[in-house]
């Protein structure tokens, strides 16, 4: 899953001339945030999904106050990103060391294409690629911040601790179901999206079993392509869905807005 086995990176041409060096950086940043993405559909979908899903849910609540917590709108959109914050966070280190470092001026980065093996040489230069190339499947830090979000058994685990502290009259058990509840719905999104990069099923208890899907969310070869279309399609609908359903708000949020420069003015 090494992040420069990626068209973008592998067509960037090392070259001294600063306005060359400026693409190459964002390009190479551009790719490196989808890299830390490879164990998971992409986590801004994750966020749309779930800001589609808050509406329907409070509505579901208030037909049924005493079944579940009050829904929070502020722990659900947490959720919806929580599992994979810890790797974005380390994968950021890695990327800033590699740049620091000029690893990306290798002119062996060029040679790179998205079917060809990462080479040996280039997993000792840089850190992004031991990262998810090694490091993702075999050390267990990693393996710890990108599956301890991410599990099925820890989460609900959580969702029965937070609702039990809730119908103990305790606020915080209400965030604390629906950031969990949030993320399970990430993590169950996720596993049947990966070839063999997906979520642990038994973590923490067992550290290699996961669903081996045949398809994949970034993979070309198990229809990446595809799903990446389906995906982004529906990213669009429920953007505009989300616009049109809270269409009153964002009309009083300009109206106050447009006040306030007008008595700004006066």
């Amino acid at each position: 899953m090494c992040f420069a086995h990626n068209d973008n990176v592998c067509s960037v041409k090392n070259t001294s001339l600063p306005i060359s060096q400026i693409f190459q950086a964002a390009t190479v940043v551009s790719t490196c945030v989808r890299a830390c993405y490879t164990p998971q559909m992409q986590t801004y979908s994750h966020a749309i999904l779930t800001a589609a899903l808050n509406r329907p849910l409070k509505k579901w609540r208030a037909r049924n106050p005493e079944r579940i917590p009050p829904v929070q709108t502020g722990a659900l959109m947490l959720g919806s990103i929580l599992p994979d914050v810890l790797l974005i966070a380390i994968s950021g280190i890695a990327i800033a060391s590699d740049f620091a470092r000029g690893v990306f001026r290798d002119p062996r980065f060029t040679q790179l294409t998205p079917d060809t093996p990462t080479p040996t040489e280039l997993l000792d230069l840089s850190m992004t690629m031991r990262l998810f190339d090694v490091w993702f499947f075999e050390n267990r830090w990693i393996i710890s911040a990108q599956n301890i979000f991410h599990s099925p058994l820890i989460l609900t685990t959580l969702i029965i601790v937070g609702y039990q502290l809730w119908r103990r009259g305790q606020k915080r058990g209400a965030a604390l179901f629906w950031i969990a509840c949030a993320a399970l719905l990430h993590s169950l999104i996720d596993i049947p999206l990966h070839t063999n990069d997906g979520p642990l099923l038994l973590f923490p208890f067992n550290w290699t079993y996961r669903y081996f899907s045949p398809l994949s969310y970034w993979d070309p070869n198990y229809y990446g392509r595809e799903w990446s279309i389906f995906e982004h399609g529906l990213d669009v609908v429920l953007l505009v869905w989300l616009g049109w359903s809270n269409r009153g708000w964002l009309r009083s949020r300009i109206g106050r807005k447009n006040d306030s420069l007008e008595l700004g003015v006066d």
